[in-house]
């Protein structure tokens, strides 16, 4: 008898003590694991495939909208993770997503099908320390990525950014479950590509932040009222509409990107520039640097120290309308997809 909730020699034991069968190959059980599993630990997979692949469902249902085949596989994966059975209904939830993504009319629908199916199939994560089962943790998260990035004219910065927010979403009982197994394959797909990156980020310390040694002048745009010697500090919600709390301050050296900033900013109130004075370490923005703008000739920076306000800068040209309106409508469209700032 397994220990309650641990899945081992082809049989496994749920969180209640009921068992069942796990995973055969031809007709026979895996005769020994080599990775130990808890349902919990099951459970967590599941859930987390199903927040990478959610966000890009609408791209499968806008080009099939009368197909639910999707839809109900995620809901199979949903009816596990929250502690429903195992059984034929995920299998078969997940080859039917599968299904519906060859069928689809158009590229992004087809990997958005994909990343629901292998929610679905999260929840068959084998106990055998093989590469391959690495898709199940992390496949959901990749096909989503490319349905993304496709949606968005073959964008690889949108499948960057949302390699990202699945990184953020893994907590750590996902990335323990990860760690057990190998990395995951290398292959010439693109989806291949994308979850190896996915690997990496989850598993490998980030690089150390670039020594910026740009000695300004700095400015800060934002539609607040300050005054000189205020200080902005980390801890308050995004000047950008998502409300998150930001982990830092951003200011630039560039005297024409902060009007940009600032009449991107929500709120009623006029547009604002302000020249500040950065009290700790700067380091390059992550959302440009080696993204849109390798090397960052914006000069974008961002810091985890106050800024202080040295004074309000006028009689600026803000950007044309049609720039901002452009941009905006670009936020929206990331954020339907679950795409948010970089601001680990």
């Amino acid at each position: 008898m397994a220990p309650n909730g641990q899945v081992t020699n082809g049989r496994a034991v749920d969180n209640r003590g009921r068992s069942g069968p796990a995973w055969h190959t031809r007709g026979v059980p895996n005769p020994s694991p080599d990775v130990q599993l808890t349902m919990a630990e099951l459970r967590a997979v599941a859930r987390y495939a199903i927040a990478c692949a959610e966000p890009v469902l609408v791209l499968y249902e806008r080009a099939c909208p009368q197909d639910p085949r999707p839809a109900a596989a995620l809901e199979a994966a949903r009816a596990f993770a929250d502690g429903g059975h195992r059984a034929r209904r995920q299998r078969s939830a997940a080859t039917e997503a599968h299904r519906a993504g060859r069928e689809a009319p158009t590229e992004a629908a087809t990997y958005a099908a994909m990343a629901a199916g292998d929610a679905a199939a999260a929840a068959y994560l084998h106990p055998l320390a093989k590469a391959t089962q690495v898709r199940h943790i992390l496949g959901a998260a990749a096909h989503a990525a490319r349905a993304a990035e496709v949606a968005r004219g073959e964008d690889a910065v949108v499948a960057e950014y949302m390699l990202y927010g699945a990184a953020r979403r893994a907590d750590p009982l996902v990335r323990a479950v990860l760690h057990r197994y190998p990395r995951a394959p290398r292959g010439a797909t693109r989806v291949a590509v994308l979850m190896a990156r996915l690997d990496s980020l989850l598993r490998d310390p980030p690089p150390p932040p670039r020594v910026v040694d740009d000695r300004g002048p700095f400015f800060h745009g934002t539609r607040a009222a300050l005054r000189p010697g205020d200080l902005l500090t980390p801890g308050r919600p995004t000047n950008y509409g998502s409300g998150k709390v930001s982990g830092h301050v951003y200011l630039t050296a560039s005297l024409e990107g902060a009007p940009l900033a600032a009449a991107l900013a929500v709120g009623e109130a006029p547009p604002r520039v302000y020249r500040v004075e950065p009290l700790g370490p700067i380091e390059d923005d992550p959302n440009v640097t080696d993204k849109r703008f390798p090397g960052n000739p914006t000069r974008s920076y961002r810091t985890r120290k106050p800024l202080r306000v040295v004074e309000e800068i006028t009689g600026l040209a803000g950007p044309p309308p049609e720039l901002v309106a452009k941009l905006r409508a670009n936020a929206a469209e990331l954020a339907e997809l679950g795409i948010e700032a970089m601001d680990d």
